[in-house]
Formats: structure tokens, C-alpha cells, sequence
């Protein structure tokens, strides 16, 4: 008898599950509110250990990551707004690092 290893399967799918739960919750709560205004997201944060969400995306493998490009800023999560901290929907009601990065990285369309 084979076994299969699902571990990556079932892990994948908690991750893209709680990203949609995060997007949904975002599109029911969601409200316009300035970047400034915005506490910084703490890298402690159950929701944010929960998706890896570091500030620096530097201090993450570029191979974990998967490209030197994927920050925060080319995520389609990610509220552009051109300052060093910005909304993310991900994480609603707190504000990320433009350059950090985590799990729930997704291009922009």
C-alpha cells in the first residue's frame, strides 16, 4: 500500500481559505480609512503569524517568497497608496510595510 501525503494539499487550502474568509470579511466591513490613521500590523499578531507576515520581505528567501518581487506592494491585497505603510485587505484595520510580505501574497490582475 502507497500513502499519500496531503500536508501541502490541506495546507494550501487553509491558506487560500483564509485569505478568501479575509476578503470576504473585507468586501462586508470594509470602509475607506486613511493609511495614517491605520495602527501598524505587529508581526505578532495571531493573523499575522498565521500567514508568515514579516515587515522586511528581504529577511524571507527570495525561494520562500517566490520572486524578488513579490512585497507587499505588488499584491493585489495591498491598497496602493505610495507610503511606506499601507491598508491591506488581508489584514483589515491595520496597516502593513509596502515592502513586507507574507503567505497570502497574490499578483496583481
Amino acid at each position: 500500500m502507497s500513502s499519500i501525503n496531503t500536508g501541502g494539499t490541506r495546507r494550501r487550502f487553509l491558506q487560500a481559505s483564509l485569505v478568501g474568509l479575509a476578503a470576504v470579511q473585507m468586501g462586508v466591513t470594509g470602509r475607506s480609512v486613511a493609511a495614517a490613521e491605520l495602527p501598524h500590523l505587529d508581526e505578532a499578531d495571531p493573523s499575522a503569524k498565521a500567514l508568515a507576515y514579516v515587515h522586511d520581505a528581504s529577511s524571507i528567501s527570495v525561494e520562500v517568497r517566490g520572486g524578488e518581487d513579490r512585497v507587499c506592494t505588488s499584491c493585489r491585497f495591498y491598497i496602493k497608496n505610495d507610503v511606506a505603510w499601507g491598508p491591506c485587505n488581508l489584514f483589515p484595520g491595520k496597516a502593513v510595510a509596502a515592502q513586507g510580505w507574507c503567505k497570502g501574497w497574490v499578483a496583481k490582475a
